[in-house]
């Protein structure tokens, strides 16, 4: 029954973010009631709590630098409470995995590997001067720069932990 509805919020996810390019609110308050509630009786409870502010502090760093949305750092906190921390930390790990080869093929598609190579070389620059502050220009919502969606490499991850165990 569990992994039922973890494969579905899976989908709803992929779906949502692949085809509007946002993750609803509800979704991820809603897996994340769920997963703190089915942790509260199956155990691990607290696991799955510190699992979710973990998820939440990794990823709101990475939306301060304007890496990330909002709508996945709320996906991120709600995996940790329906996965617990062993079971995220694969999801996250294969969710990194998929999103690079997403976000690659993403430039050699728009032939903008050079492009995309030079933005890598000025972000890693403005951090070494600025430390870790949002760059001007390259950041998730500059609409000329190769985006990915996230929700989608999460949901692969998410699916590919519960078909492991």
């Amino acid at each position: 029954m569990w992994t039922s509805f973890v494969l579905a919020f899976a989908a709803a996810v992929a779906a949502s973010d692949a085809c509007w390019r946002k993750i609803p609110r509800e979704l991820t308050t809603g897996g994340l009631l769920a997963g703190l509630t089915y942790h509260v009786f199956s155990g691990g409870f607290w696991g799955a709590v510190l699992t979710s502010c973990l998820g939440f502090a990794a990823s709101l760093a990475l939306f301060e630098l304007r890496a990330m949305g909002g709508g996945d750092v709320k996906l991120v906190t709600a995996m940790g409470a329906i996965l617990g921390f062993q079971h995220w930390l694969l999801a996250i790990e294969v969710a990194i995995g998929v999103a690079g080869v997403m976000a690659l093929a993403g430039v050699i598609y728009r032939r903008r590997l050079l492009a995309t190579l030079r933005n890598l070389g000025a972000l890693l620059r403005h951090f070494a001067r600025n430390g870790f502050s949002p760059h001007p220009e390259i950041h998730m919502q500059n609409p000329s720069l190769v985006r990915v969606p996230f929700g989608v490499a999460a949901a692969l991850g998410t699916v590919w932990t519960v078909v492991a165990r």
